[in-house]
C-alpha cells in the first residue's frame, strides 16, 4: 500500500515553525542554518494567508479576480468607513491569529485592455489639474496611518512614456503630434519619487497584473515579525497573558474534538 501523502502545513503550524526559529535567529545571528529554515517557513506560511483584493470604485479597465487569482471587492467609501479612498488597489490579509490591511497600495496606470499602454500615466502627470489632484492623493496616503509604502505600476515602458503623443490637446484633436518634452515627463517621474511614490515601468498589463501579486506576497515576507507580532515583547503584561492562554485552550479544545471524531470511527470499525 502507498503510504498516504503528508498533510499540508496550516497557517497556525507554520506560525509556530516561524516563533521557533526567529528565537533561534535571534539568539544567534550568525546561525545561518536558523535564518535558512526561517526563510523558508517564512515563505511558505505567507502561501497560506488568505488575500482579498479591495479596488477603487471608479478604476477604468481593472485587474479581474481571474487576473489576480484572488478575490476583490470594492473599496468602502468615506461615509461608509471614514476614510477617503486611495489609490486603485489595497489588500487585505488573514491567517491563524492575524489579520489586518496591507501596508501597501498601488495606483494602476493602463491603457489597451489587453497591452496596457501609456495613456493613464500621461493623462495624469502631464494635465496640470489631474497631476495636482493625484499629488493630493498621495498625500492622504502619507496620512493614512495603515499604509507605509504607495507604487504606480504602469502598463508600459519608460520609453513608451517618453515618446507617446496624446491624440487630443485639450478638447482638440493633436493633428500636430505633440506632447510634453521628454525633460518634462522625466521631471513628473522624479518628482514622484521625490514624494516617495516610486514608477514601476512593467512594460506589459500582464507584466504589471504579475509584479503586483509579487509585490503583495513580497510585503508580507519583509512585515512578517510586526503581523505576527515577534517585534513585541512577549509576555510583559496581564493581557498578553490571557490572549495566550485562550489561543491555547481554543487549540486544545480543536485537539480534543479531533480526538473525539477518531475514536467514535474506532468504535465504528
Amino acid at each position: 500500500m502507498a503510504p498516504k501523502p503528508r498533510a499540508k502545513k496550516t497557517s497556525a503550524q507554520y506560525a509556530e515553525d516561524i516563533k521557533s526559529w526567529y528565537t533561534k535567529a535571534q539568539a544567534n545571528p550568525t546561525n545561518e542554518e536558523a535564518q535558512k529554515k526561517l526563510n523558508y517557513f517564512v515563505g511558505a506560511w505567507e502561501k497560506t494567508l488568505k488575500k482579498q483584493i479591495i479596488r477603487a470604485n471608479n478604476e477604468g479597465n481593472p485587474w479581474e479576480e481571474s487576473n489576480l487569482d484572488m478575490p476583490i471587492r470594492r473599496m468602502p467609501t468615506k461615509a461608509q468607513s471614514g476614510d477617503y479612498q486611495t489609490a486603485d488597489y489595497m489588500f487585505y490579509y488573514e491567517g491563524a491569529g492575524c489579520a489586518g490591511y496591507g501596508g501597501l497600495l498601488v495606483e494602476r496606470k493602463g491603457g489597451d485592455k489587453k497591452r496596457g499602454g501609456p495613456q493613464d500615466l500621461y493623462g495624469t502627470l502631464m494635465v496640470a489639474g489631474n497631476c495636482e489632484r493625484f499629488y493630493r492623493e498621495i498625500k492622504r496616503f502619507q496620512d493614512d496611518k495603515r499604509f507605509t509604502q504607495m507604487v504606480v505600476i504602469a502598463e508600459c515602458s519608460f520609453e513608451q512614456f517618453l515618446l507617446y503623443v496624446p491624440p487630443f490637446l485639450g478638447n482638440e484633436r493633436n493633428t500636430e503630434h505633440v506632447g510634453a518634452s521628454v525633460e518634462a515627463r522625466r521631471g513628473k517621474i522624479a518628482s514622484l519619487y521625490a514624494r516617495g511614490v516610486p514608477v514601476i515601468f512593467c512594460g506589459t498589463r500582464y507584466n504589471a497584473i504579475e509584479v503586483y501579486k509579487a509585490l503583495i506576497r513580497q510585503w508580507i515576507i519583509k512585515n512578517y515579525q510586526s503581523i505576527l507580532g515577534l517585534d513585541k515583547v512577549q509576555y510583559d503584561d496581564r493581557a498578553s497573558l490571557i490572549n495566550k492562554i485562550a489561543y491555547h485552550e481554543a487549540e486544545l479544545e480543536a485537539l480534543n474534538a479531533s480526538l473525539a471524531g477518531i475514536d467514535a470511527l474506532e468504535v465504528l470499525a
